[in-house]
């Protein structure tokens, strides 16, 4: 089977850390922040989310051209620091994904995510990650990134 890749990446926002991990902790936000041209169909849980919240997710994500359902158990809540999702259901073989957070001396916040995954079909999902999967989930949180530190450094 192998091993699963890893992806990690790391944001600088000028906001404290309280309230980037306030944002993380409603995935209801997951719209506001995901690449354009994803079309949530339906975000269902119960929110805030708490340690064991499932949270189901519809989504439409180009290249992928129907609908794809995602289903998240929410692992560890370390507060102000981290949150763990672990995809019980979705497109790839194996998801998990840490929201780091911590405070900067300066009142802000360093946001990493760091993502553990492996895509279906054996060798190859492997070539495909090699090939495409990877340089998409790089452009996937590059944006999301940005759109987090735009919409948390925008007034209060």
């Amino acid at each position: 089977m192998g091993e699963p890749s890893t992806f990690s990446r790391s944001v600088r926002i000028d906001a404290p850390v309280e309230k980037v991990f306030a944002f993380h902790l409603d995935t209801r936000n997951a719209p506001e922040i995901s690449p354009d041209g994803a079309t949530f169909l339906a975000v269902e849980g119960d929110f805030p989310v708490s340690e064991g919240s499932i949270v189901e997710l519809k989504v439409r994500q180009p290249p992928i051209p129907f609908p794809q359902t995602w289903r998240v158990r929410i692992g560890p809540i370390v507060e102000n620091a981290l949150v763990v999702d672990t995809a019980e259901r979705s497109p790839f073989a194996e998801w998990r994904h840490e929201h780091r957070f911590e405070a900067t001396p300066s009142g802000g916040t360093l946001m990493t995510d760091h993502i553990t995954y492996r895509l279906p079909f054996g060798i190859l999902g492997r070539i495909a990650d090699r090939l495409l999967a990877r340089r998409q989930l790089e452009a996937m949180f590059a944006e999301r990134h940005a759109k987090t530190r735009a919409l948390m450094e925008d007034g209060d």
